[in-house]
């Protein structure tokens, strides 16, 4: 999938990535953003492309909660669980599941989630 730049694959026993992402490089660095997640606030670094997808838009039209500049890098505050939003990402990053997710009502898992946050 062209220009989708967030980057999964199998965690693996060696890796320092509990989740299975990937660090982005140098170039991608550059157009990524920092998502604050959650009560836990959990940091995400997501390409701004991704960003910009079906389901992310949703989500930060719902409960972005604000932006702020740090060290000259955007940051967005999003008041939802971790888990919902990391589940969206793999969505949005998951070609197949991309027909399915867009005959969801995301509004209202993400209000759904968004009550606990």
């Amino acid at each position: 999938m062209a220009g989708c730049c967030v980057f999964l694959r199998w965690p693996s026993t060696t890796s320092h990535s509990r989740l299975g992402y990937r660090s982005l490089d140098a170039d991608e660095g550059s157009a990524a953003v920092t998502v604050v997640v959650g009560k836990e606030r959990r940091v995400f670094t997501v390409d701004q492309l991704v960003l910009d997808s079906y389901p992310f838009r949703v989500l930060l039209e719902t409960v972005a909660r604000k932006e702020e500049e740090r060290r000259g890098k955007a940051t967005i505050f999003v008041d939802v669980d971790a888990i919902l939003f990391e589940h969206i990402l793999w969505l949005a990053c998951d070609g197949r599941s991309l027909s399915q997710l867009l005959h969801l009502d995301l509004k209202e898992i993400i209000e759904f989630y968004a009550q606990d946050a």
